[in-house]
């Protein structure tokens, strides 16, 4: 089976890496405990100015908001993976390995006939950086400094030349001034099209709080899910069919099933992604260093947790000594602040939804941003005090509430419809752990 043997390899090095988690487990909570935190998790949650309990507790009200849906997507896709893989009983747990992502946080793949990089078809890379630079510009913030493309690396290596890279995306603010850059690779596919329009969301909050009002030292988001939320804000500005018309991308003719592109949406993005984030890699954090798990302790424990939030199970017994939890990146090199992109997804359609029903008059799911500098006004009213206000009182000002999950359940309640009308008649829920 190529796929469980591709899932296997994507877990080996599990156990090389166990050891190395466990000291570095030790090292971030003594730091911590020397600057008077009870643990490296608390003082990692201080960004947002609250307690380990009062983080644990938004995300747990999140999850609780959001798990009827994903409950529904759960059901639907066991049943569909089920069905093409020749298993006639689907299993109460999704086996890891049928889906095409190594910790289960994107299910791509699973929807039929959605081919998004058609769209992009005839365009160059160079023309997805400057149509996500003419958004901004649309919106009223300003052209982007020369030295930004000066100094940048925006495409590919060149073929024949030796150096490497990275290939995931960045933006780098280089001296909390006017040094704003890039790291991408940018082809001419749809990723490449959302994650460009994503990238200058960050540049253009270095810009933003890049005045006079705001010290170098404040010169960053009012939390750290504020930076991924604008640009994934703009990821979802760039994906509604209203503006994809009217840059060209979309024709008149063409239909848009808002059902399927729903689907599409929930099970590669915030939907399935938030029971992982908010779930499973910020309980398991904040056991890792509030509750300090011993090495022989992690992966019978990751894999609890997995069952509980995701409804996923590994294909085979997992090893005593092993570390899958270690394959994913951020828990060796980016610590202890996952959260960080659960509590993005939930402001990106606070925002948009306020946007697009207050500002904009426009139907959540067919809202055009450009050329409406009265978004950009929006935007750069949160953007531009930087870390100088504390985060909620920014969104209570710009919202009029407190972070909710309501207007992403809103946002998905079509698809919710349809789901519950697909599974109709099957048992939707799965063993805890």
């Amino acid at each position: 089976d190529e796929r469980l043997n591709a899932w296997r390899e994507s877990k080996a090095v599990g156990p090389t890496l166990r050891d190395g988690l466990v000291e570095l487990q030790g090292l971030r909570n003594g730091v911590a405990r020397e600057m008077g935190y009870d643990d490296f998790f608390q003082f990692q949650v201080s960004n947002y100015g609250m307690s380990t309990a009062e983080m644990m507790e938004l995300l747990d009200r999140l999850i609780t908001e959001t798990r009827p849906l994903y409950e529904q997507i759960h059901c639907w896709a066991r049943y569909e993976l089920a069905r093409r893989y020749g298993v006639e009983t689907p299993p109460r747990l999704i086996p890891a390995h049928w889906i095409g992502n190594r910790w289960g946080q994107s299910w791509p793949g699973l929807v039929e006939g959605v081919n998004m990089d058609a769209l992009i078809e005839g365009h160059e890379p160079e023309w997805l950086v400057q149509q996500a630079e003419r958004f901004y510009v649309s919106l009223g913030f300003p052209n982007l400094p020369p030295s930004f493309y000066e100094l940048s690396d925006l495409y590919p290596v060149p073929e024949g030349e030796t150096r490497r890279k990275n290939a995931h995306a960045s933006a780098w603010h280089v001296d909390l001034r006017e040094d704003v850059r890039s790291l991408m690779s940018v082809e001419a596919n749809w990723d490449w099209f959302t994650t460009t329009h994503h990238e200058l969301g960050h540049i253009y909050y270095y810009i933003s709080y890049s005045n006079p009002d705001v010290p170098p030292l404040l010169r960053e988001g009012a939390n750290r899910s504020y930076h991924e939320g604008m640009g994934d804000l703009i990821g979802l500005a760039a994906s509604q069919p209203p503006y994809l018309r009217e840059i060209g991308l979309l024709s008149d003719e063409q239909e848009i099933d808002e059902v399927r592109w729903l689907l599409d949406s929930a099970l590669t993005g915030p939907i399935v992604f938030m029971p992982f984030a908010a779930g499973t890699m910020s309980h398991f954090e904040k056991e890792l260093y509030a509750d300090e798990l011993s090495g022989d302790q992690l992966n019978q424990r990751w894999w609890e947790i997995v069952a509980r939030y995701q409804g996923i199970a590994p294909p085979e017994a997992r090893p005593a000594d092993g570390c899958d939890a270690c394959t994913k990146t951020h828990i060796n090199d980016d610590p202890a602040q996952y959260y960080d992109y659960a509590l993005a997804n939930v402001l990106v359609y606070q925002l948009h939804d306020h946007i697009c029903r207050n500002l904009l008059h426009q139907d959540p799911h067919a809202c055009n941003y450009y050329n409406r500098r009265e978004v950009g006004d929006f935007i750069q009213t949160i953007m531009r005090p930087g870390a100088t206000r504390d985060w909620r009182q920014v969104l209570r000002e710009n919202t009029g509430r407190d972070l909710t999950a309501e207007p992403m359940l809103e946002y998905y309640a079509p698809l919710m419809e349809y789901l519950q009308r697909q599974n109709q008649g099957r048992d939707c829920s799965w063993p805890a752990e």
